[in-house]
């Protein structure tokens, strides 16, 4: 168990592994329960109702990067959703 709240994991991964990845945090996110595990760190976070999203992308000299946010209060306080959409086409 992470003993200071934090867990980072950073590694080089084919397609097929992101793929599952994001179906296990989907999964998880539809159970309000996600466990981030590796060797002896392991974090379990449990998400609220509304949380913040945000997606930022950019391509530049032949590099492509995608960074997803997900952020929650972990005390369940009722937020206002926000009106902004996001589409994801593939």
């Amino acid at each position: 168990m992470s003993h200071d709240g934090k867990f980072e994991f950073d590694s080089v991964q084919d397609e097929k592994s992101i793929q599952t990845f994001l179906a296990a945090l989907t999964e998880g996110f539809g159970r309000g329960r996600v466990v981030l595990r590796s060797e002896a760190e392991e974090i379990v976070l449990t998400p609220g109702a509304l949380v913040n999203f945000g997606v930022k992308a950019k391509r530049k000299d032949g590099e492509s990067k995608m960074t997803i946010k997900i952020a929650w209060k972990d005390a369940r306080t009722q937020l206002a959703a926000g009106e902004r959409t996001l589409q994801v086409e593939s």
